[in-house]
């Protein structure tokens, strides 16, 4: 076995490259438009509707989640704690089956 110690470099959605920060838009956008909102029609139905997502909104989803990704695009997975969690006010960032906490 060999072990290797490696830095790993995280960005916000602004800090991406140009390609990389349309990988992270187009993905992020399909992802939302598939979402659906639920909504409750007039017979008290709960009715599923699909839209296409215009860009200021992705972006602003995309800055206001605090989202972080690899210098390709890819969404690094991460959870930001909020609220009364025990863990409020940390990031946690899973990669290759480990957890490291973020600054």
């Amino acid at each position: 076995m060999k072990t290797i110690k490696a830095e790993v470099n995280l960005y916000k959605y602004d800090e991406l490259k140009e390609k990389s920060k349309d990988r992270a838009f187009n993905e992020h956008k399909e992802f939302l438009d598939n979402l659906g909102e639920e909504y409750e029609n007039e017979k008290g139905e709960l009715i599923k509707e699909y839209r296409e997502h215009e860009f200021e909104e992705v972006e602003e989803s995309l800055r206001i989640n605090e989202y972080l990704f690899f210098e390709n695009g890819e969404m690094a997975h991460i959870i930001h704690f909020t609220g009364k969690h025990k863990k409020a006010g940390t990031t946690e960032f899973y990669f290759n089956g480990k957890t490291y906490v973020l600054d």
